[in-house]
């Protein structure tokens, strides 16, 4: 019998965003990494309790901590220094005009610099979602899901509605040939339904990521931003075959 994998699902505060069924190695590396910290939130899949980071005796020690200070780096700080330095009285024949080309080389890398990493975190913040390989399929069976596959050879997208795994209605859920029709019958179902819903985005892995952001971002307004309780990205796990 094959040894049970834990999945557990992470709330990242900061991006709002949830992840289901995480593997349990991956959380850990994301708290390593500093992808997670001390107060976002986890529980184990299935369950609707969450927890902190820090509050998990699992991933506490994943935690970075800071060295306590030892005796000896005390008496070391106490130790005094001797400066051998001495201020010499310049020439009277020396230059003392600053050379500036030296310090506008190191300001124009500077700026060159910052203005990389700005657009480059401008850029990722398009793209919430973990690497597929680290992912599972939302396997929740009463959310809705927005599916968008691709068919032909000419890989056009086409787009199915379902509720959990299942269509409530094949003809008018299915094949459906544009993304306005896709938010026309969530926006139909929604008039149907009390309360709010949650919402996964499930993709063909060759689908363009532009295609599910301008979903996603459609998603952000009226009249689906105060039906929709939580969105989620749904991505397969490469390293578990199907059975």
């Amino acid at each position: 019998m094959s040894k049970e994998r834990r999945f557990l699902d992470v709330w990242i505060l900061e991006s709002n965003t949830v992840y289901r069924e995480v593997p349990f190695p991956v959380v850990s590396d994301w708290i390593q990494q500093g992808r997670l910290l001390e107060n976002d939130l986890l529980r184990r899949s299935g369950t609707a309790e969450w927890f902190t980071v820090g509050n998990s005796p699992d991933f506490t020690p994943y935690l970075p901590r800071s060295e306590p200070d030892r005796i000896e780096d005390t008496a070391e700080a106490l130790e005094p220094v001797e400066l051998d330095f001495r201020w010499k009285k310049p020439a009277p024949d020396e230059d003392e005009d600053v050379d500036m080309i030296p310090l506008i080389d190191v300001s124009l890398v500077l700026l060159i610099f910052f203005m990389l990493t700005t657009a480059a975190s401008g850029l990722a913040a398009f793209v919430p979602t973990p690497p597929a390989e680290y992912g599972m399929i939302d396997p929740n069976t009463e959310g809705v899901q927005l599916n968008i596959d691709l068919k032909g050879e000419d890989r056009t997208p086409i787009f199915s509605f379902t509720v959990g795994n299942k269509f409530l209605d094949a003809k008018k859920d299915s094949n459906l040939a544009t993304m306005d029709e896709l938010l026309d019958r969530l926006q139909e179902y929604l008039k149907e339904q009390k309360g709010k819903v949650e919402v996964s985005i499930n993709a063909h892995p060759d689908v363009k990521s532009g295609l599910t952001r301008e979903l996603m971002a459609r998603l952000e307004s009226e009249p689906f931003r105060s039906r929709i309780i939580q969105k989620y990205y749904g991505v397969s796990d490469k390293g578990v075959s199907e059975k």
